[in-house]
């Protein structure tokens, strides 16, 4: 028995390393068993975190937003750092009108998302967001940031001059008070009233000037097909007050927005 026994721990001293080489080839195939589990574990909550997604854009698509913001709620507690799904949960409350569960959806994907692309179109539905509210000075600074990361973006430009004339509108007292509205429509109609007497006597003066001219004119009468010197003058004075009128009834309809352009999708 102790000549085995001897012979036993001859041979381990001999061959002892492949022994070690054994026991590391055991250990890195149960390290490899475990890394195995592991990757497949996390691809799973990967493959559901997905359908998840995909069922909650295709009830979107079908308008169904408040189920549409479940999926997408049970998408990121399987994947928190999925930015798809926090962007399309702020469209989804962005068409329930929860404009502010919308804002801290999409104020999530600005922060933390690295691309440029996504930021841009994060930052530009943050400021609809923000003009729907009436917050223009806001808006307008997120849709700087917005053309910051993407310049060539015509509805970021065209949104931000909205949200601009908006800013310019109220302090040239676009946004006062009631008591203040009360004040300026007294004002307005007295204005209006003073402009009618001013008509009314212009109208008077007209008549006078017009009942000269046509004595004037039988006086001296101009040859068929030709214009009095008076005559155009009178033209060409009217002309430039029709163009005059024209042209401030536009810059008035232009410093008027209503309407920003919509929501940028993923």
């Amino acid at each position: 028995m102790n000549k085995l026994i001897n012979h036993i721990k001859s041979f381990i001293q001999k061959h002892k390393t492949l022994f070690i080489v054994l026991a590391v080839l055991k250990f890195l195939i149960k390290v490899g068993i475990i890394l195995f589990l592991f990757t497949k574990a996390k691809s799973a909550t990967a493959q559901t975190a997905n359908q998840l997604l995909r069922e909650g854009n295709k009830l979107y698509k079908q308008e169904k937003y408040n189920n549409a913001t479940e999926s997408y709620a049970k998408a990121l507690q399987k994947a928190p750092k999925d930015v798809r799904a926090y962007f399309n949960q702020g469209d989804a409350f962005y068409r329930l009108n929860e404009l502010d569960k919308s804002k801290e959806m999409f104020d999530a994907v600005a922060k933390s998302s690295k691309d440029m692309d996504i930021q841009a179109r994060a930052f530009y539905n943050v400021g609809n967001i923000q003009y729907k509210q009436q917050k223009y000075s806001e808006s307008a600074k997120s849709y700087k940031e917005s053309l910051k990361r993407n310049p060539k973006d015509m509805d970021a430009k065209y949104n931000l001059m909205m949200a601009l004339a908006k800013i310019k509108q109220n302090k040239n007292g676009g946004g006062g008070n009631d008591k203040n509205q009360d004040k300026n429509k007294n004002d307005k109609n007295q204005q209006q009233n003073k402009n009618q007497q001013n008509k009314n006597q212009n109208n008077q003066q007209q008549q006078q000037n017009n009942q000269q001219d046509k004595n004037q004119q039988q006086k001296n009468q101009p040859q068929q097909g030709q214009m009095s010197k008076e005559q155009a003058e009178q033209l060409l004075k009217a002309m430039s007050a029709e163009e005059s009128k024209l042209q401030k009834e536009l810059a008035k309809k232009k410093g008027k927005p209503e309407n920003v352009k919509t929501q940028k999708d993923w």
